[in-house]
């Protein structure tokens, strides 16, 4: 047992950084082998136990949590524990008690590296439990990543040794050396889903169909994580050439999704859909698929609804973002003569007007962009909001009155940059309108002698 704990460390480099390993014990037989294990392969170097204390069952939790106290004590590390009031009386005891025990224990564990307590924070997780997590996983639907099951190495800073041992090599080993533990009778309970895989399902699949499934289970763990190693390599390479944040969310560019893999598309979309900027949020097999349909569809627009995210297609992309951001963008401001008003919604531009003194010999723009209105035709204040449905002007330059819809068609302006889009009214009369100008009635011409220079600066400008 011992050799194989030596040789996952020395394969996954897990204690290449000098500094206390901190080892999280709950006084349970794994965790407190592996505090052992270590204690035996590495005596000389320093460990610190943590414990976090959940309170879920009263006088046991704290029996627990006396007992590492005393183990630490007798091994000569230190001791640090969390307190996690899980329990029905407590604040934290509300949703999924597994998912908040787990936001507990990994928060604490982060928390001790980032005070330099500890280098690096290894867990007692064994074969046993990757076996049940990829089973769990695939009764579920999962795939790729979803087998790789428990990681080895987790953010680089939380590391799981003991997975090449069985949780019976942990009990032969503990047994030998006369090392007691504690019990956790919630272990039994068949209440959570877990505990019926490990006492019913997987002793019917090792009787009935595989005496060797564990192994089998673990080793389709140790497969799929290299797999993944090299999924996110090739990922992060295709996220170069065909994403790119956009409007608040990621934008993918359909001809080059296209050119690609079934393989890579699925696993792209499947990385962009977990990027922190669209809630981290994990994606199944159904919402890549959905996506997929968007890149692959021979229409040009589309969109679909995900569990918090929205995907959207136009003109030759689509765009992924949380549905929390992809809402209509409203506002109308008064826009001051001269002066700038920054963009709502988080732009990192602003409206500006200057007063030019010096006549034009010809209409519309000039080499910089810069669009000019005869400010003596403009009926009286201005005012900046966002264009609205139905909105329609006579574009200067243009033979008759247009849309602003038909405008943004005809300039393939993605429908996810509409949001927001600036124009600017006086008296209800739409003057001037981004990328397409002017109004025709109230364009500077030959001849006027004030002239209103509107464009768009960059905030820190």
């Amino acid at each position: 047992m011992l050799q194989k704990v030596a040789e996952r460390i020395d394969r996954e480099g897990m204690f290449a950084e000098d500094g206390p390993v901190g080892v999280a014990v709950s006084g349970g037989p794994d965790s407190v082998a592996l505090l052992h294990v270590l204690r035996d392969l590495f005596g000389a170097r320093p460990f610190a136990v943590l414990h976090v204390n959940h309170c879920l069952r009263g006088a046991d939790s704290d029996s627990d949590e006396e007992f590492v106290r005393r183990l630490a004590a007798s091994l000569g590390c230190g001791f640090h524990v969390r307190r996690c009031d899980l329990s029905p009386a407590g604040k934290g005891g509300r949703g999924n008690l597994e998912q908040e025990g787990r936001r507990c224990r990994y928060g604490f564990f982060r928390e001790v590296v980032a005070a330099g307590t500890c280098a690096v924070v290894a867990t007692g997780h064994t074969r046993s439990d990757q076996a049940e997590t990829v089973l769990f996983r695939l009764l579920r639907g999962a795939a790729g990543a979803g087998l790789s099951g428990i990681w080895p190495v987790h953010e680089g800073r939380v590391v799981r040794p003991m997975l090449d041992v069985s949780r019976a090599e942990v009990l032969e080993y503990l047994r030998g050396g006369g090392i007691a533990w504690r019990e956790d009778a919630s272990n039994a309970s068949q209440v959570f889903a877990r505990n019926r895989l490990r006492h019913e399902l997987l002793p019917a699949l090792r009787r009935d169909w595989n005496p060797g499934v564990e192994t089998a289970l673990a080793n389709t763990a140790d497969w799929a994580v290299e797999e993944e190693r090299f999924w996110r390599l090739r990922t992060a390479e295709l996220r170069s050439g065909c994403v790119r944040e956009e409007a608040g969310g990621l934008e993918l560019d359909v001809d080059a999704v296209r050119s690609l893999h079934v393989a890579e598309q699925r696993r792209l979309i499947g990385s962009v859909m977990a990027s922190p900027l669209l809630g981290a949020r994990s994606a199944d097999f159904g919402h890549i698929e959905a996506v997929r349909a968007l890149v692959l569809a021979r229409r040009g627009n589309g969109s679909a609804d995900l569990r918090g995210v929205r995907a959207e297609r136009s003109f030759g992309a689509v765009l992924l973002r949380s549905r929390d951001t992809a809402c209509r963008l409203e506002y109308d401001l008064p826009l001051p003569v001269p002066g700038r008003v920054r963009l709502p919604g988080g732009a990192e531009t602003a409206v500006r007007t200057r007063l030019v003194a010096e006549s034009v010999s010809k209409p519309l723009y000039t080499e910089a962009g810069l669009d000019l209105l005869d400010w003596d035709r403009v009926p009286g204040p201005l005012r900046l909001r966002n264009w609205r449905a139905g909105d329609q002007y006579w574009p200067s330059g243009q033979r008759s009155p247009r849309k602003i819809k038909e405008l943004f068609q005809r300039g393939r302006v993605k429908a996810w940059r509409r949001r927001g889009w600036p124009v600017v009214t006086s008296l209800d009369r739409i003057v001037w309108v981004r990328k397409f100008g002017p109004a025709a009635d109230f364009a500077s011409r030959p001849g006027s002698r004030r002239l209103l220079a509107v464009d768009e600066s960059s905030v820190a400008g």
